[in-house]
């Protein structure tokens, strides 16, 4: 069996230091990512209602494009809301009419 030289263990040593390293350089940063993400989470929503006019080629996907904010995280869900709000039964909408809008905010007005 051959001996192994201070070198080599020096060099393998380093690697196993470096490996380390870069295994805690990861979970510091996962655990900094969770902690900014559950911040962002903790925040107060406000939710509010304004008035829109419908335009011209406006949808209601146009419109939640437009104005979903983080209270909803799903586009659908957002449509539907604007549905039971404005009791709508079908997608349709017509460029003059009006439409009642509850949007969220982080951000208190």
């Amino acid at each position: 069996m051959r001996a192994v030289t201070k070198a080599e263990l020096i060099v393998k040593r380093r690697k196993m230091m470096l490996f380390i390293g870069i295994v805690a350089a990861i979970l510091v940063g996962m655990i900094s990512f969770s902690i900014n993400a559950s911040a962002e989470d903790s925040r107060e929503v406000y939710t509010y209602y304004t008035s829109y006019e419908v335009q011209d080629g406006d949808t209601l996907w146009t419109i939640a494009d437009q104005f979903m904010g983080p209270d909803f995280t799903d586009k659908r869900e957002f449509i539907d809301n604007i549905k039971s709000l404005n009791h709508l039964s079908k997608d349709d909408i017509t460029a003059g009419n009006y439409l009642v809008i509850e949007y969220s905010s982080y951000e208190k007005l």
